[in-house]
Protein backbone atom coordinates (compact mmCIF):
# COMPACT_ATOMS: atom_id res chain seq x y z
CA UNK A 1 0.00 0.00 0.00
CA UNK A 2 2.46 2.33 0.86
CA UNK A 3 4.37 1.58 -2.52
CA UNK A 4 1.26 2.67 -4.39
CA UNK A 5 1.11 6.29 -2.25
CA UNK A 6 4.58 6.97 -3.21
CA UNK A 7 4.10 5.84 -6.64
CA UNK A 8 0.57 7.86 -6.63
CA UNK A 9 2.70 10.75 -5.05
CA UNK A 10 5.65 10.77 -7.54
CA UNK A 11 3.16 11.03 -10.45
CA UNK A 12 1.87 13.89 -9.08
CA UNK A 13 4.25 15.98 -8.77
CA UNK A 14 5.49 15.25 -12.54
CA UNK A 15 1.76 16.44 -13.59
CA UNK A 16 2.44 19.24 -11.72
CA UNK A 17 5.82 20.05 -13.08
CA UNK A 18 4.20 19.32 -16.40
CA UNK A 19 1.50 21.33 -15.83
CA UNK A 20 4.09 23.93 -15.00
CA UNK A 21 6.39 23.59 -17.43
CA UNK A 22 3.28 23.51 -20.75
CA UNK A 23 1.82 26.57 -19.05
CA UNK A 24 5.54 28.15 -19.43
CA UNK A 25 5.49 31.66 -20.97
CA UNK A 26 6.96 32.33 -24.41
CA UNK A 27 8.51 35.29 -24.27
CA UNK A 28 9.08 37.55 -27.87
CA UNK A 29 11.09 40.66 -28.70
CA UNK A 30 7.85 42.61 -27.67
CA UNK A 31 7.64 41.40 -24.08
CA UNK A 32 10.83 43.04 -23.15
CA UNK A 33 10.95 46.13 -21.96
CA UNK A 34 14.10 48.05 -25.17
CA UNK A 35 15.87 49.61 -22.09
CA UNK A 36 17.87 47.50 -20.93
CA UNK A 37 19.29 50.01 -18.21
CA UNK A 38 22.62 49.09 -16.44
CA UNK A 39 21.84 45.06 -16.87
CA UNK A 40 24.04 43.20 -18.64
CA UNK A 41 21.40 41.31 -20.18
CA UNK A 42 21.14 41.53 -24.08
CA UNK A 43 23.95 44.76 -24.08
CA UNK A 44 26.30 42.59 -26.42
CA UNK A 45 23.89 41.02 -29.00
CA UNK A 46 26.94 38.46 -29.86
CA UNK A 47 26.68 37.03 -26.59
CA UNK A 48 23.86 34.25 -25.63
CA UNK A 49 22.62 34.04 -22.17
CA UNK A 50 21.27 31.13 -21.51
CA UNK A 51 19.29 31.47 -17.56
CA UNK A 52 17.97 28.31 -15.66
CA UNK A 53 15.34 30.10 -13.05
CA UNK A 54 14.47 27.63 -10.46
CA UNK A 55 12.19 27.71 -6.80
CA UNK A 56 13.68 25.99 -3.45
CA UNK A 57 13.32 23.46 -2.67
CA UNK A 58 14.49 21.89 -6.17
CA UNK A 59 12.58 18.88 -7.82
CA UNK A 60 14.30 16.11 -8.89
CA UNK A 61 13.73 16.90 -12.38
CA UNK A 62 15.01 20.49 -12.08
CA UNK A 63 18.20 19.01 -10.80
CA UNK A 64 17.94 16.65 -14.12
CA UNK A 65 17.43 19.43 -16.51
CA UNK A 66 20.30 21.46 -14.96
CA UNK A 67 22.66 18.24 -15.40
CA UNK A 68 21.80 17.82 -18.79
CA UNK A 69 21.72 21.37 -19.78
CA UNK A 70 25.65 21.67 -18.41
CA UNK A 71 26.54 18.49 -20.24
CA UNK A 72 25.34 19.86 -23.14
CA UNK A 73 27.20 22.62 -22.57
CA UNK A 74 29.89 21.37 -21.35
CA UNK A 75 30.79 18.97 -24.81
CA UNK A 76 29.25 20.67 -27.36
CA UNK A 77 30.46 24.67 -26.30
CA UNK A 78 33.55 24.64 -23.90
CA UNK A 79 35.31 27.18 -26.43
CA UNK A 80 31.98 29.33 -26.81
CA UNK A 81 31.99 29.45 -22.66
CA UNK A 82 35.62 29.52 -22.52
CA UNK A 83 35.64 32.76 -24.31
CA UNK A 84 32.01 34.23 -22.94
CA UNK A 85 30.19 33.64 -26.59
CA UNK A 86 27.81 32.04 -23.96
CA UNK A 87 26.61 32.72 -20.21
CA UNK A 88 25.27 30.19 -18.38
CA UNK A 89 23.41 31.41 -15.33
CA UNK A 90 21.17 29.35 -12.34
CA UNK A 91 19.43 31.90 -10.74
CA UNK A 92 16.79 30.80 -7.82
CA UNK A 93 13.75 32.42 -8.01
CA UNK A 94 13.66 31.95 -4.21
CA UNK A 95 16.18 33.38 -2.58
CA UNK A 96 17.97 35.65 -5.42
CA UNK A 97 20.61 38.14 -5.34
CA UNK A 98 20.09 41.66 -6.39
CA UNK A 99 22.08 40.65 -9.28
CA UNK A 100 19.96 38.43 -10.09
CA UNK A 101 16.64 40.19 -8.56
CA UNK A 102 17.27 42.10 -11.49
CA UNK A 103 17.64 39.79 -14.64
CA UNK A 104 14.43 38.16 -13.17
CA UNK A 105 12.61 42.14 -12.97
CA UNK A 106 13.96 43.05 -16.67
CA UNK A 107 12.63 39.76 -18.03
CA UNK A 108 9.13 39.32 -15.90
CA UNK A 109 10.35 35.50 -14.72
CA UNK A 110 7.67 34.48 -12.64
CA UNK A 111 8.35 30.74 -12.81
CA UNK A 112 11.33 28.05 -13.72
CA UNK A 113 12.17 28.62 -16.98
CA UNK A 114 15.48 27.58 -19.13
CA UNK A 115 16.06 30.61 -21.34
CA UNK A 116 18.08 31.96 -24.07
CA UNK A 117 18.36 35.56 -24.55
CA UNK A 118 20.62 36.88 -27.40
CA UNK A 119 20.36 40.84 -27.83
CA UNK A 120 16.27 41.14 -27.77
CA UNK A 121 15.67 37.78 -28.64
CA UNK A 122 14.03 35.62 -25.86
CA UNK A 123 13.83 31.89 -26.49
CA UNK A 124 11.60 29.80 -24.29
CA UNK A 125 13.40 26.18 -23.90
CA UNK A 126 11.79 25.00 -20.99
CA UNK A 127 9.29 22.61 -22.46
CA UNK A 128 11.52 20.58 -24.70
CA UNK A 129 14.08 20.89 -21.65
CA UNK A 130 11.71 19.11 -19.22
CA UNK A 131 10.54 16.81 -21.84
CA UNK A 132 13.82 15.23 -22.72
CA UNK A 133 16.38 15.69 -20.56
CA UNK A 134 15.63 12.99 -18.53
CA UNK A 135 14.84 9.99 -20.57
CA UNK A 136 16.03 11.23 -23.95
CA UNK A 137 19.09 12.84 -23.84
CA UNK A 138 19.34 13.11 -27.81
CA UNK A 139 16.46 14.25 -29.01
CA UNK A 140 16.97 17.18 -25.43
CA UNK A 141 20.39 17.86 -27.13
CA UNK A 142 18.75 17.88 -30.67
CA UNK A 143 16.82 20.97 -29.36
CA UNK A 144 19.11 22.98 -27.59
CA UNK A 145 21.80 23.04 -30.18
CA UNK A 146 19.27 23.73 -32.48
CA UNK A 147 18.19 26.58 -30.48
CA UNK A 148 22.03 27.49 -29.63
CA UNK A 149 23.40 26.95 -32.82
CA UNK A 150 20.77 29.25 -34.59
CA UNK A 151 21.68 31.87 -31.78
CA UNK A 152 25.22 31.77 -32.89
CA UNK A 153 24.87 31.89 -36.67
CA UNK A 154 23.54 35.52 -36.11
Amino acid sequence: MSLFLISKFRWSKIAITALAVMGGITFSPGNVSADRGDLEIGSNSGQIYLYYFYFTPRCEECEIVEKATLKLLNENYSRELKNKRIIFQIINLTDPDPESKKIIEELKVRRQLLLLVQGETIVNLTRDAFRYAENQYDQFRDSMKNAIDQALSQ
